[in-house]
């Protein structure tokens, strides 16, 4: 039998959504880093300065900053009967 077991590294991107966001821009106040920017286009990161600590997500009020986590690798462990 053959089982999938996605991997998981934390927070490799922040996703920002046009749609819920109020341009409140909590989000940018409340980063340490200070990776994030706001442009004609939104909120936008800076590449390099996030360390995904989850700060912007967390005091967003209209939930519209995601620090997402996705599949690294899948592995597949083979396991015969």
């Amino acid at each position: 039998m053959i089982t999938t077991t996605p991997k998981y590294i934390d927070y490799p991107s922040v996703r920002w959504n046009a749609t819920w966001c109020k341009r409140c821009f909590i989000c940018v106040e409340a980063c340490p880093q200070q990776a994030l920017e706001i442009t004609s286009d939104g909120v936008v990161e800076i590449e390099g300065r996030c360390t995904r600590c989850g700060l912007c997500e967390r005091q967003c009020p209209d939930l519209a900053i995601e620090v997402i986590s996705q599949p690294l690798q899948e592995q597949k462990n083979e396991k015969t009967d």
